[in-house]
């Protein structure tokens, strides 16, 4: 039987090829990723081939969002979580971001009381008509082993009878939480700023 694809990428990562894409498969994953020099890393040349993305031996989003595709969305849900649900990116959060850097402080002081609106795999978060969401490095690393690997990755939002499906785009500094952006805001009905409970899953 011929082997799947993410047979063949865990073979050249040097996990068991079990095709069930885990934590172990992702560490090694980010293993390469962090061992990555100048000229690109050779093992991810291989799996980008097999990605049918280009063969640079970097990994970045495009990879990722091919590897999530080959994945299916992420292989299952696991299960609800419980959480906070908190807003962010909407047009508040932005005018308060602004108006703290204008005075000189850093992007880290700033972020303390708003959003720039830019999420940490470069999207515009701000936008009001694709759903998108921020969660906490801890959720991350327990589903795909880092941030990167939940970099685009859907999940759904519960908020009781409505829900979402939104794109992981950006991480918040709570844990506990998941951040809509004003899209999954307005989908969910929610009015800006919010901390409500919900449920939330990978799918």
């Amino acid at each position: 039987m011929a082997k799947s694809t993410v047979e063949k990428i865990q073979t050249i990562l040097g996990v068991e090829p079990d095709g069930i894409w885990g934590p172990k498969s992702q560490g090694a994953l980010n293993a390469q990723i962090g061992a990555t020099g100048g000229g690109g890393n050779p093992k991810l040349k291989k799996i980008q081939t097999l990605l049918a993305v280009e063969p640079d031996g970097f990994w970045g989003s495009k990879s990722q969002r091919a590897l999530n595709n080959e994945l299916g969305g992420g292989g299952g849900s696991g299960g609800g979580i419980k959480a906070k649900a908190s807003s962010f990116a909407d047009p508040e959060d932005v005018r308060r971001f602004r108006e703290c850097k204008a005075t000189g402080k850093t992007d880290l002081q700033c972020f303390a009381v708003g959003d720039n609106g830019i999420g940490k795999f470069g999207a515009d978060t701000a936008r009001t008509t694709t759903p998108m969401v921020a969660v906490h490095p801890s959720d991350a690393i327990a589903k795909w082993g880092s941030m990167i690997g939940a970099a685009h990755r859907p999940v759904r939002v519960t908020v009781g009878s409505k829900k979402v499906i939104a794109f992981v785009e950006d991480q918040l500094g709570k844990a506990g939480r998941i951040d809509l952006n004003p899209a999954a805001a307005k989908e969910l009905g929610l009015d800006p700023p919010f901390l409500v409970d919900c449920v939330w899953e990978w799918l």
